[in-house]
């Protein structure tokens, strides 16, 4: 019986040690972990400059009086909220509810570098 429970012990004890090996290294939540050299991807870094002038600026998404408390200033936000971003800057780009809500959409080119970051992922490596 003692044998038994030994051996049961021993294959659980080896799955787990099997599983935790088997995962793939890097970013497992959805790209919100910076790289460990915190090197960010070329599309990302691509968006994040265009967004640290169109929207992560005083008065919109920045510090800690931040719209919605959405802070585009964080890596992480940008991350965690690129479905929104799509949304609001690129599907709806030239209607009332857009991002930014100047009056003018963001330049096609501009609107380019989310889409192409988002198919490629959407992670700070990307």
């Amino acid at each position: 019986m003692k044998r038994t429970f030994m051996l049961l012990g021993l294959a659980a004890f080896s799955s787990l040690l099997i599983l935790s090996c088997s995962k793939k290294n890097g970013d497992d939540n959805g790209g919100t972990t910076p790289p460990a050299n915190n090197t960010s991807g070329p599309l990302f870094t691509a968006v994040k400059t265009m967004m640290q002038t169109s929207c992560a600026i005083s008065g919109c998404h920045a510090g800690s009086n931040a719209q919605n408390g959405i802070n585009f200033s964080v890596d992480n936000t940008i991350v965690a909220q690129k479905t929104r971003i799509k949304v609001r800057a690129v599907d709806q780009a030239g209607t009332s509810t857009q991002m930014p809500p100047s009056g003018q959409p963001l330049p096609l080119a501009d609107r380019q570098k989310i889409t192409d970051w988002i198919n490629a992922g959407g992670r700070t490596t990307d």
